[in-house]
């Protein structure tokens, strides 16, 4: 007799644990919805399962040839995800012409391959730009000086561009939108052009769409089909990145990889 009630009690505790985890995961559920309903979806637009910025990805094996989607000038956004390039091999694709790295992220985070690929990227005559990952939960000033930090000792070929597309918890979508505005204009006092937004057709049309960014600033517009990207009110867009997953010639691994739409060509950002 006396085995049976510490079977019983551990039952009846698994029980209970079994039904606070229950619990909290449904609270957690209605939090997300709520959360869902007041801002839209906050996974990164996109590609929600993408690796976030500041993570690594395992490099593939075998390098292909460039996945391209119509005609016209393709272009590349880099970062430390590709990890070693052979830049030699990655010109050689003759529809490649342009290239945007990585350089920051929010307020202290500098990417570790810049100078590398930057000056690769020279060597061999792509045109050459940078881009920072907004992060709403921090200062514009904070962002632009990272930024700056890392651009400022390398002469650039194209208008910076701005990746907008995680909204920050906590920080109301008023707030966010303020932080960006603020971010935008100080690089554009910094380098004597607006900067380009880049951002996913999803989060355009649920914030940007009817705001005061649209008309003023040029666009980078992600969405990962065949299909080009239809903006609210049929807005105008530069650029459309076609895949975050494409294979070009010196990569192991994936690229995001983009094109010119609506006959906009390279000279309109260029410096």
């Amino acid at each position: 007799m006396n085995h049976k009630f510490p079977i019983r009690a551990f039952v009846l505790m698994f029980v209970f644990l079994f039904s606070l985890g229950a619990i909290a995961k449904k609270d957690k559920e209605k939090k997300r919805v709520a959360q869902v309903v007041m801002y839209g979806n906050i996974d990164p637009d996109p590609e929600p399962g993408k690796p976030r910025p500041d993570h690594y990805t395992r490099a593939l094996d075998k390098p292909r040839l460039v996945n391209k989607v119509g005609e016209g000038m393709h272009g590349f956004d880099i970062s430390h995800y590709q990890g070693y390039i052979n830049f030699d091999a990655l010109a050689t694709d003759p529809h490649a012409g342009y290239l945007y790295m990585k350089a920051s992220e929010g307020a202290t985070n500098k990417d570790n391959m810049y100078s590398t690929y930057y000056r690769e990227a020279r060597r061999v005559g792509f045109k050459v730009g940078s881009y920072h990952f907004f992060r709403g939960n921090y200062s514009a000033r904070e962002q632009f000086e990272n930024f700056r930090s890392v651009f400022r000792d390398h002469p650039q070929d194209l208008i910076p561009i701005i990746d907008v597309e995680v909204l920050a918890r906590r920080v109301s979508i008023y707030q966010y939108m303020e932080r960006l505005q603020e971010l935008l204009v100080l690089v554009e006092k910094e380098c004597g052009r607006r900067p380009m937004i880049y951002t996913g057709q999803r989060f355009y049309n649920l914030y940007f769409a009817g705001t005061k960014f649209v008309g003023k600033y040029k666009f980078m517009i992600a969405r990962y089909t065949d299909i080009e990207p239809t903006l609210r009110n049929n807005d105008d867009f530069v650029i459309w990145q076609y895949t975050g997953s494409g294979y070009a010639r010196g990569v192991r691994g994936h690229i995001d990889i983009s094109k010119f739409v609506r006959g906009h060509t390279l000279h309109e950002i260029m410096f």
